[in-house]
């Protein structure tokens, strides 16, 4: 079997770039003969250095901003990618999309051209936001009909794309819930490193962009309140920082407390000093919530890698995190409001039994949702789909 996939990220920096390197190297286990071409975005990401050399990959589709050009220049990009793509499927069995939306509209394009089936993975607020835009939304509707099926990476991401729906639109048969997952192993040998900026702190931990639907301001908003009572305790923010009047109210926020000094930002770090960190954090904390814009988190694999790790996590209700923690197992979920996220924090930094409790189930949990299991379900995909196309 040969597989084209489409993807702007082979990274180790995002979660769709750790979702196609970790799905991909998972089916190759159970399909040792399996061949893989991925075609990527303009302007990728640096390439994780477990991408294995035997993969061919090359740079092939419209960069991350194809959504948002004028309609001339993105009929323009669709064309010349099409061609590249149809070009790629024509030596493939099946196309897989796992960048969403437009890119998996050129993705169908070029799989219909070359006369194969197609499947897309749904993450989350780039394949709601196209429904909700005026200028997109018929050709996604139509996008979205005609393939030949659909992964969702959670419950959550599925019954958003509902919501966003017209009644009708598309055949809930075909939309499969496959959750993302973790390889759990990688985060429980200590990693020890010294010389850092966290080395010997007492610190809470959060992952993630400093965007709004991150929902750093709950995050920090809420440390703010516990560590007032807790002048040792520090946050640890990983992950591209925006430099914009966002980050900005972050660090106000915690000046206004009292408490900036012990606020660091990371930016993005090595993968050994994420784990590192993750570790060591006493908490991890990660409360999307949806945006002025409409974003939300489709589902959060920082929340496995940190059960993994044997560090509890606090996530809020109404997002990714509802699949992605078990509550009162591997971490605590809250409403997405300081009050709350507040509570739940202070319970793991002041409660050492508790906070022990769902640090021991942590790694048990993420085992549980290991990659060879939503491989095994991505193949039973694939093969329906080559089953009905041929």
């Amino acid at each position: 079997m040969k597989v084209l996939y489409l993807t702007d990220s082979l990274s180790d920096l995002d979660g769709v770039g750790r979702y196609a390197i970790e799905l991909i190297r998972a089916l190759e286990e159970l399909v040792p003969s399996l061949s893989v071409e991925v075609l990527l975005a303009r302007k990728h990401r640096p390439t994780s250095a477990d991408v294995p050399a035997r993969w061919k990959v090359g740079v092939a589709l419209p960069p991350d901003y194809f959504f948002y050009m004028t309609p001339a220049r993105f009929w323009a990009s669709r064309i010349v990618a099409t061609r590249r793509v149809k070009q790629a499927a024509r030596g493939a069995d099946l196309v897989h999309a796992i960048k969403d939306y437009p890119h998996n509209l050129v993705a169908l394009d070029g799989a219909r051209s070359a006369g194969k089936p197609c499947i897309a993975t749904a993450h989350g607020t780039y394949t709601v936001q196209p429904l909700l835009d005026p200028r997109h939304r018929a050709r996604a509707l139509k996008t979205y009909a005609g393939f030949d099926g659909m992964i969702s990476v959670s419950s959550y991401t599925r019954r958003r794309l509902f919501d966003a729906l017209p009644e009708g639109a598309l055949d809930p048969t075909r939309v499969h819930v496959v959750p993302n997952c973790v390889d759990a192993d990688r985060y429980a040998e200590p990693r020890g490193l010294t010389g850092r900026p966290w080395t010997d702190k007492r610190f809470t931990l959060g992952i993630g962009e400093t965007k709004e639907r991150k929902g750093h301001h709950l995050a920090i908003a809420a440390w703010c309140r516990v560590a007032r009572d807790h002048p040792e305790l520090h946050h640890f923010v990983v992950g591209r920082r925006s430099g914009d009047g966002y980050e900005a109210s972050l660090h106000a926020l915690a000046g206004e407390a009292g408490v900036g000094d012990r606020l660091h930002f990371l930016g993005n770090v090595e993968e050994a000093e994420k784990i590192d960190l993750l570790q060591r954090a006493e908490a991890f904390v990660h409360t999307p919530v949806t945006a002025a814009d409409g974003g939300f988190e489709g589902f959060g694999i920082v929340y496995l890698e940190a059960a993994a790790s044997g560090t509890p996590s606090v996530g809020t209700r109404d997002s990714g995190a509802e699949d992605a923690v078990d509550d009162g197992v591997s971490g605590l979920l809250a409403d997405a409001d300081v009050g709350a996220v507040e509570t739940a924090l202070r319970s793991l930094v002041e409660d050492g039994e508790l906070r022990a409790r769902l640090a021991a189930a942590g790694p048990a949990a993420a085992r549980r949702r290991n990659w060879r299991d939503n491989a095994e379900r991505v193949l039973s995909l694939y093969r329906r789909a080559l089953e009905g196309s041929g």
